[in-house]
């Protein structure tokens, strides 16, 4: 009987923001339907900080269930406290484990007061996506295909709109492509590798190889429209083995919710737009790819630490547990 109760207990914790979040989304989307007809008439610009606002809400509240409803402690390091501070348009760079990645965006978004202007660059499969898909689209993200030569210039016209939508604007872009996964995807983690020593570079092992395509059209048409990029590196607890010193698959979304990592680290680096070189798209591509350098060494570090006391991503490093404002 114990049994059972502690069974449907635990099947609550991952139905119930399951049932919430996608029970509500034919809701959300009738209404933004609604103000859509209605602003169709209307200066594009009052759409746009409408769809921001609704947008902006319905992350709210997906952001409930995943730092209050949860025992997963959350820390940030690194530059949180500058950008905490700043209310300015970024891109964001991010390595990518788990569909989860996408919320610790907003969970960083929200403390600059920018949750309604987050943008992604994604995987055109996404566009298929009952409500979201569609959805996302009229947000202004813009869709790729992998592997596709004609991408560039999609991109560079997608980005082109962004401008044209008008700021503030946070847009995302996780270089990687695809999610790293020692499990079920060790056949990119090769790829990535050998893409490596083909382009004369050390290959990385605990990110893939940084796709540049989405980087390059975003900093060489955005780069007068942006204050900063902020590179993320996110760290999933639990996702090491000590024993057969390998390395696991981060949590998905629905494991994440069931309270399978207990601890979420999140590095934040701001790096000023006029830092970047940007003459061509091949000192883009290995500036690039050298930030996906630090990521690894980051990663290296975090999994070979003793999990006696907090983690320190650098000798300055002052972390601190990160709660809704």
């Amino acid at each position: 009987m114990l049994s059972l109760f502690l069974f449907a207990i635990h099947s609550m914790k991952l139905s119930i923001p399951i049932l919430c979040l996608y029970g509500s989304a034919p809701t959300f989307f009738t209404f933004w339907s609604f103000v859509r007809l209605l602003t169709l008439p209307l200066p594009k610009h009052i759409y746009r900080q409408c769809d921001d606002h609704l947008y902006s809400i319905y992350q709210r509240f997906a952001l409930f269930f995943f730092q209050n409803c949860l025992q997963v402690k959350i820390y940030v390091h690194g530059d949180y406290k500058e950008i905490f501070e700043k209310k300015e348009n970024i891109l964001y760079l991010s390595n990518h484990q788990s569909s989860v990645d996408w919320i610790v965006t907003n969970m960083l978004a929200i403390h600059q007061g920018s949750l309604g202007h987050i943008r992604y660059v994604l995987k055109n499969d996404l566009k298929y996506i009952p409500f979201y898909g569609f959805y996302f689209q009229q947000h202004g993200c813009i869709y790729v295909h992998r592997n596709d030569k004609g991408d560039l210039n999609r991109l560079e016209k997608g980005m082109k709109q962004v401008i044209h939508n008008g700021l503030p604007i946070w847009l995302v872009i996780f270089p990687e492509g695809t999610r790293y996964n020692p499990i079920n995807n060790q056949n990119a983690i090769q790829k990535s590798k050998i893409f490596a020593e083909e382009k004369g570079n050390s290959p990385l092992e605990y990110v893939l190889y940084p796709r540049s395509g989405a980087t390059i059209a975003a900093i060489k048409t955005l780069k007068e429209h942006l204050d900063a990029v902020y590179d993320i590196t996110l760290m999933y607890n639990q996702t090491y083995d000590e024993q057969k010193q390998i390395r696991l698959a981060a949590p998905s979304m629905s494991e994440y919710l069931q309270g399978q990592t207990n601890e979420l680290h999140i590095d934040i680096r701001r790096i000023e737009m006029k830092q970047i070189p940007n003459e061509t798209n091949e000192e883009i591509s290995q500036w690039l790819y050298q930030r996906f350098q630090l990521k690894d060494q980051l990663l290296k570090r975090f999994y070979s630490f003793k999990r006696n006391e907090i983690f320190h991503s650098d000798e300055n490093d002052q972390p601190i547990e990160l709660h809704l404002p």
